[in-house]
């Protein structure tokens, strides 16, 4: 919980910007699963910076690749962080959109629901299998609680644009199979 406030604190006085991404983004727009890390989605001009934040707080860089850096937290137990890394053309539409949540004692922002889903799809398009089944169920969770029609033109231009039509047509039989 200390770690949220200490990302909130830390983010208003470097004036840096981040989006608690993930699931627990998801948990908040009403679609429910466990997860054991904090993804959070940052303009790539405020790496550094954040690097710095982390580092200051003893985690350590456990994997840094061309869009995330993963960091290790300094005791069993505590939170890893996953950064997402897009540019600033990406991230400025999400931060304008955002949503100002409670989350374990601090202030946090989450994408809107749109930029949540596009996110997922995005994901979906680039993943590795290990991680579709996980990616797929929150987007579907993520369309029934919300009572979305997957056959909308609206999602269905979300699929096209963010993911590919043959994800699209497998939503529809999924959500209409529950």
């Amino acid at each position: 919980m200390e770690l949220f406030v200490t990302i909130e604190q830390r983010s208003k006085e470097g004036v840096l910007q981040c989006l608690v991404i993930g699931g627990l983004a998801v948990n908040f727009y009403g679609y429910s699963r466990e997860t054991a890390d904090i993804d959070l989605l940052i303009s790539r001009n405020q790496q550094a910076d954040w690097l710095k934040v982390f580092s200051d707080l003893n985690y350590t860089v456990d994997r840094d690749a061309d869009t995330f850096v993963q960091l290790a937290p300094p005791r069993d137990g505590e939170w890893p962080v996953d950064l997402m890394l897009v540019n600033e053309a990406t991230f400025l539409p999400m931060w304008k959109d955002c949503r100002d949540v409670q989350m374990m004692g601090a202030q946090m922002k989450i994408p809107s629901l749109e930029h949540l889903m596009a996110l997922k799809l995005h994901a979906l398009k680039h993943t590795r299998p290990h991680r579709f089944l996980k990616d797929f169920q929150d987007l579907e969770g993520l369309i029934m609680v919300n009572h979305l029609d997957p056959n909308s033109e609206k999602v269905r231009e979300l699929f096209l644009k963010y993911g590919t039509l043959d994800l699209h047509e497998k939503i529809v039989r999924a959500c209409s199979n529950t």
